[in-house]
């Protein structure tokens, strides 16, 4: 399977966000990608009334199905959202951002946990500052995940972290990454291997497509055994 993601920045509004990614979805769906992962708020960071509804039907229009990050409200509560268009499912960021001195996810409500995504592959969903958290991937891979699905909107400052933690994520969880972040941040977007290896790299606006290699990772998976390795009972601090 051929898995897309796409290195963009936000529009002067959300509609014309809208409009940028369409065109793109459609250039991904004639590479031959089924998958198009896009960065974290995209479309900025208040609700957008019938943004989902729209999503939708680009994701239709364009026969593929289509990761967003937006910003939702539920109850009164907003939550930074990755969700998978047309028909699901839907991942909140565990992890709200919240540093002192530094704009973030301010009053945004955190998820209530992992969300897997079953697409031709396992998936586990994630978004920016998830990665620092090396238990809610590791849940995944405990979980049946072959990859992960990142949306992000690194702050360029910390992109050599950002990489290291993409690297890590993916090579201690033996799982393919695909991390999308929004152009304007000075951040790049990342396709990771199961080794940790540095697979593909997009600094510039537009698509980066990737094809992830099953049986290298069932191979890999059988050599280097890390998850069958593990001994939950050693690790209590006493």
């Amino acid at each position: 399977m051929t898995l897309a993601l796409l290195h963009l920045a936000p529009r002067e509004d959300p509609w014309a966000t809208l409009r940028a990614v369409r065109a793109y979805a459609r250039k991904a769906q004639a590479r031959g990608a089924s998958l198009l992962l896009l960065p974290e708020l995209l479309f900025g960071k208040t609700p957008v009334l019938g943004l989902e509804e729209a999503l939708t039907e680009l994701a239709a229009e364009a026969g593929l199905l289509l990761l967003a990050g937006y910003m939702a409200e539920e109850g009164g509560r907003r939550k930074n959202r990755l969700a998978a268009f047309p028909e699901g499912p839907s991942y909140d960021k565990v992890h709200p951002y919240l540093a002192e001195g530094e704009e973030g996810d301010e009053g945004v409500a955190p998820g209530e946990g992992p969300v897997l995504l079953r697409a031709g592959m396992v998936f586990g969903l994630a978004l920016c500052y998830d990665l620092d958290f090396p238990e809610l991937f590791r849940a995944y891979a405990l979980g049946g995940a072959e990859g992960f699905l990142v949306g992000a909107a690194w702050p360029g400052a910390y992109r050599e972290l950002m990489a290291v933690l993409a690297r890590a994520r993916a090579a201690e969880n033996q799982a393919y990454l695909l991390l999308a972040s929004r152009e304007d941040t000075g951040s790049p977007s990342l396709a990771v291997g199961p080794d940790g290896r540095l697979l593909g790299v997009r600094e510039e606006e537009g698509l980066l497509l990737f094809r992830p290699d099953l049986e290298f990772q069932r191979a890999y998976r059988a050599k280097y055994p890390l998850l069958r390795h593990r001994r939950e009972e050693a690790y209590r601090v006493r």
